[in-house]
């Protein structure tokens, strides 16, 4: 039995439905991510586990108990927000200890626990100090520790770091994630930045529309996008459209190839390349493959990326090792391997060569 289960979850704003018949297992001890983009239902739908949405139908397991009915307080969830809420005429000791104090522990068992999860998030000096006196990172630890001090089942994330500057946000989602490891807790994040999602999450949970596009690790997630919205979503992808032919080929663009055997796909049906920048070889211009114009080179640090338009006017994203000279001009390009989407949907893959002119 899952820890966590959602089971047909709807929920409907006037005549937005938010959530639209959303299915999840979660296992004990996952790092789960919800990502996609604003208005997919990702909160929504952590809000509904946390309590603080009422689903208008489906329900919500834990344990095997449903928790549908239930308030926030009374449910093993506690809930880290976006923003940090803590209460500013507070110490850092009383804003972690609110939650054991309404449970109305004794003095000497809240000390204790307020003691050792402001040790895990490593604070544990700041008792004393107010909310104005720590960093946004000191902060965001602190709202952390409120929520692991209640000692819940599943840990809510609800982008707690997107008011955090880039470095300080990679650092404090390795934080968490190790974290996360080694106290064992079953976590569910919600975050709309894929590589958050790829850098942290044991499965990342794909949303669009209010519904589940994808699940899977990261790496197939990133590997096998299972739709052209995935694709397009996660990770860069360069998505070259065309149609299908006779005898189970396909024309996109300036590329040509074989329908994989697992589609059905007949004659005349809309067809989509999609190739990661990884997988585009530049090569020069007496070489094989698609003939093409390097427009712009940009130094990425550990890589170069090569913006390519072909002669057909596609344009091409390409990754390229900075070791290898590379510059503006003419060139070839070919592609090692590529994904077919047929009806949106993947078929399966193929490797394109050039067209016949």
């Amino acid at each position: 039995m899952p820890l966590l289960a959602l089971n047909s979850l709807v929920k409907q704003f006037g005549t937005f439905r938010a959530v639209d018949n959303l299915n999840l297992e979660v296992e004990e001890g996952e790092f789960v991510c919800l990502l996609g983009p604003s208005g997919c239902g990702k909160t929504t739908t952590l809000r509904m586990l946390g309590g603080f949405i009422h689903p208008d139908s489906g329900d919500i397991l834990i344990d095997g108990r449903s928790v549908r009915a239930e308030p926030p307080e009374r449910r093993p969830t506690a809930m880290v927000f976006q923003r940090y809420t803590l209460w500013p005429h507070m110490d850092v000791w009383n804003n972690v200890a609110f939650g054991l104090k309404l449970r109305k522990q004794e003095r000497s068992a809240i000390d204790n626990s307020v003691k050792n999860a402001l040790k895990l998030v490593g604070l544990p000096d700041s008792e004393k100090k107010l909310p104005s006196q720590l960093s946004g990172g000191q902060q965001q630890r602190v709202a952390l520790a409120r929520a692991l001090v209640l000692e819940p089942r599943i840990l809510l994330l609800d982008e707690p770091f997107s008011n955090l500057d880039a470095q300080l946000r990679v650092r404090m989602r390795e934080e968490v994630r190790a974290i996360q490891q080694r106290v064992g807790i079953t976590s569910m994040f919600v975050t709309h930045d894929q590589s958050e999602a790829l850098a942290i999450a044991d499965r990342i949970v794909v949303m669009a529309n209010g519904k589940i596009e994808q699940i899977g690790p990261p790496a197939e997630v990133y590997a096998r996008p299972a739709t052209l919205f995935v694709a397009s979503f996660v990770g860069t992808m360069n998505l070259v459209h065309g149609v299908t032919g006779a005898q189970r080929k396909f024309r996109a663009g300036e590329f040509e190839g074989s329908l994989p055997e697992s589609s059905a796909a007949e004659a005349g049906v809309e067809v989509v390349a999609g190739f990661r920048p990884e997988d585009v070889v530049v090569g020069g211009t007496g070489e094989r493959g698609v003939a093409a114009r390097v427009q712009q080179v940009m130094d990425m640090g550990h890589y170069r990326q090569a913006n390519i338009e072909t002669s057909d006017g596609t344009l091409i994203t390409a990754y390229v090792d900075k070791g290898r000279p590379l510059a503006t001009g003419a060139c070839r390009i070919t592609v090692r391997n590529a994904l077919i989407y047929v009806d949106g949907l993947l078929a399966g893959t193929s490797t394109p060569q050039p067209g016949a002119a």
